[in-house]
């Protein structure tokens, strides 16, 4: 007698920080679609807002969820800490201010059965702007940029690392954590945890890509981000946003290092040099001042990747916006 096949499990990992008016619509979005997780883990990362108790009250006695509450260690570590909980074979980091799109989980598992071997998911996003904070008035003082996460293709990748070049060169790879699903395979063998940092998707995702083995990636349009004042996204800057910029760049020289495919050392190089470029922005337009270490880590950057993108920013920042903004309408009209 041979045993029925087991469907392979899919782990959600929702970390939740004082979004009180958020998180409901949040959670909800992914216990109602229409094909159902395995699990769902809500990370409470030490809430002052009553977000905590607001998800104990309404998921407490969910079978599908599992609520675990931390003292507050930032996002990295709250993704970690579901990771370590989760019984899954797949993972899927959520936002607890955003909107998961119905079909989702639906896709995955469709993709899933014609790729059993299959370890990242990729999909497609928009962003919205809050109409909570839009109905205070938080919007009028600052103009609110919706952001596009759109891939243009589907395709099947035998490789992770494939896939990132074919992304880059197309301008479609998203380091954004929330439009994946992985292997956690990839996870356990690979030791793949995030540091406590800010911007840590942008040191965690291109990891991930680079371990992966067959990468799926769909244009579909799955998660719908929330573009709200106050979010870690949209506060104002410090040195700890240049310190999480430095990390990624370590990651990625890491990368380089391990690989002799010359389009991936291309496209590598490109998003150190992109991520220098945020480094200085923090500096320039934000005018803060790095301690000595985070200095002399940018100084060693700059020597090593040094084009005209990086003279012209660390001269006059503005007019390298200018600029880069001007040739980023020039793709878009030729595209």
């Amino acid at each position: 007698m041979t045993e029925e096949p087991t469907i392979p499990k899919l782990s959600v990992i929702i970390p939740v920080y004082n979004v009180l008016e958020y998180v409901q619509e949040a959670v909800d979005s992914i216990l109602t679609q229409s094909v159902k997780p395995w699990e769902v883990i809500i990370v409470d990362d030490g809430s002052t807002d009553g977000s905590g108790d607001l998800v104990e009250t309404l998921y407490g006695s969910h079978p599908l969820v599992k609520i675990i509450h931390t003292a507050n260690g930032g996002l990295g570590e709250a993704r970690n800490t579901g990771t370590r909980a989760a019984t899954g074979d797949y993972i899927y980091y959520f936002d607890s201010d955003d909107i998961s799109v119905d079909g989702l989980i639906g896709q995955f598992y469709q993709t899933l059965a014609q790729h059993p071997d299959m370890d990242l998911f990729a999909f497609s996003a928009e962003s919205f702007e809050d109409p909570v904070g839009k109905s205070k008035g938080e919007a009028q003082s600052q103009q609110v940029r919706l952001i596009s996460y759109r891939r243009r293709m589907e395709r099947v990748f035998p490789s992770g690392e494939q896939a990132f070049n074919t992304l880059s060169e197309t301008n479609a790879f998203i380091p954004n954590a929330w439009l994946y699903i992985y292997a956690r395979k990839l996870q356990t063998q690979h030791q793949l945890f995030f540091l406590p940092i800010i911007h840590e998707d942008e040191e965690f995702t291109p990891r991930l890509f680079f371990v992966a083995g067959k990468t799926c990636v769909t244009d579909n349009v799955y998660f719908q981000r929330r573009i709200r004042i106050g979010s870690i996204m949209q506060s104002s800057r410090s040195e700890k946003n240049a310190i999480g910029y430095l990390r990624a760049c370590d990651a990625l020289e890491g990368l380089m290092q391990r690989t002799s495919v010359r389009e991936s050392r291309k496209h590598l190089r490109a998003r150190i040099v992109k991520n220098i470029l945020n480094v200085i922005g923090v500096a320039k337009s934000a005018g803060v001042k790095f301690s000595a270490k985070s200095q002399g880590e940018l100084d060693m950057l700059v020597s090593r990747y040094r084009n005209l993108d990086i003279t012209l920013a660390e001269n006059n920042y503005f007019a390298w916006r200018v600029v880069n903004f001007a040739l980023k309408q020039l793709k878009i009209r030729d595209a």
